[in-house]
């Protein structure tokens, strides 16, 4: 026969806590993937009707905000504009990717911020900054005319 004690009942169940809460923690995770990001989708074509949204004169080059635009089902919402250059505007779906939340252009960074959990968006392409979101913010179609941001807001996909 073995001379050894068995473990207390206290024992085995603060060591199975223990470990359980190690495993939930690494589970968890601090929100980032080591997975493959997907990559911005390319300029959709103006299909549909276009929405003024602001006077181009009023977007600085460099500069984002958040303008409303009619959404397909009836519904205001707002949409993400971003200015690169003199003679372009980039607008995307302002809902974060990562579990719906309202993205926004007012962060501390050059970015689109969810500050539901921290994802930050690429305003170029929409694409993820930081996570824990890892695909890129819907893109919609825009055109300038006669001194308009026009904006096609189409489904997201």
């Amino acid at each position: 026969m073995t001379d050894f004690a068995l473990p207390a009942r206290r024992t085995i169940i603060c060591a199975s806590a223990a470990l359980g809460s190690a495993a939930l923690l690494t589970a968890c995770g601090d929100g980032h993937s080591e997975a493959d990001t997907p990559e911005a989708s390319a300029a959709p074509k103006p299909t549909g009707e276009g929405q003024n949204v602001i006077k181009l004169s009023d977007l600085e080059v460099g500069a984002r905000t958040s303008v409303q635009a009619k959404h397909p089902s009836g519904a205001e919402i707002p949409v993400l504009l971003f200015r690169p250059d003199e003679k372009s505007v980039l607008a995307f779906s302002s809902v974060c990717t990562h579990q719906g939340c309202v993205v926004t252009p007012d962060s501390s960074k050059d970015d689109f911020f969810c500050a539901c959990h921290g994802s930050r968006f690429k305003p170029a392409d929409g694409t993820v900054l930081d996570g824990p979101a890892v695909a890129p913010l819907a893109r919609y179609a825009t055109e300038i005319t006669d001194g308009q941001v026009v904006v096609y807001v189409t489904e997201s996909k």
